[in-house]
């Protein structure tokens, strides 16, 4: 959070002197489309099988990319309500230290399944420049909800769920939606000093923790299930256009 403040004030401190009649205003809406990038500054508990840890193994979740879609409402000089949003965002998953079948020492980082996901985020924001520059930027802070569906577990996972754990079904892999905090900075550059269309770069970190199951039947009457807790806690960079009514 300290270093989106100080990239929010460097921008302040930069563009503020530029004058123009592209000012932003009480009433007006910034709507904004970009590619977007999650890059999940990751970390995991060790994963545990039916309630029995298995040391030294872990989840890792690869980078996503998508279209952003972002929209601002200025109640206020100064002060807007933004909204991200986003076509679904897919990620791949590793595991890391599953003891091998046939020495038992533990694998390196294999392929476990994908999911996607979607990361809508409200955040209050702050234009310190607002109503004298071209040059927006801005800083916000807010709520993040992340819903994630399709997950799919590998075909080399679920052999090695059929040949060491005795999987007699497919495997399934749940992962919980998440709340949590959600911080970001940006900047909107008019293309023109009178143009309502605008270049606009933004990153926002986004705390997001879930808990992820793997269930499958070794048995008529038997199932097994694997547990993780999993912080993904990615930084969201986004490069676009937009327009500004």
């Amino acid at each position: 959070m300290q270093r989106l403040v100080l990239l929010a004030t460097f921008f302040s401190t930069l563009f503020i002197s530029s004058q123009s009649l592209a000012e932003y205003k009480k009433g007006d809406f910034i709507v904004r489309v970009g590619a977007a990038a999650v890059d999940p500054n990751d970390d995991s508990d060790n994963l545990y099988l039916n309630g029995t840890v298995l040391p030294d193994t872990r989840v890792y979740v690869d980078t996503g990319y998508s279209v952003s879609f972002t929209g601002t409402w200025l109640f206020a000089d100064h002060w807007g309500l933004g909204l991200l949003a986003a076509l679904p965002f897919k990620h791949d998953l590793d595991v890391r230290g599953l003891p091998d079948p046939d020495t038992g020492e533990p694998l390196g980082k294999v392929r476990l399944g994908d999911i996607k996901h979607l990361p809508p985020t409200l955040t209050l924001q702050w234009y310190p420049v607002c109503t004298e520059s071209w040059v927006q930027p801005y800083i916000g802070v807010g709520i993040n909800y992340t819903h994630f569906f399709s997950e799919h577990i590998n075909r080399a996972a679920q052999n090695y769920f059929e040949t060491v754990l005795g999987a007699e079904s497919r495997a399934r892999l749940k992962l919980d939606n998440s709340w949590g905090l959600a911080g970001e900075v940006g900047i909107d550059v008019a293309l023109g000093r009178e143009n309502r269309w605008l270049f606009n770069a933004a990153v926002w970190y986004l705390d997001i923790d879930t808990e992820a199951d793997i269930h499958f039947h070794t048995g008529a009457d038997d199932s097994s299930r694997i547990h993780v807790d999993v912080d993904i806690d990615p930084f969201v960079f986004s490069l676009g256009i937009g327009y500004h009514f």
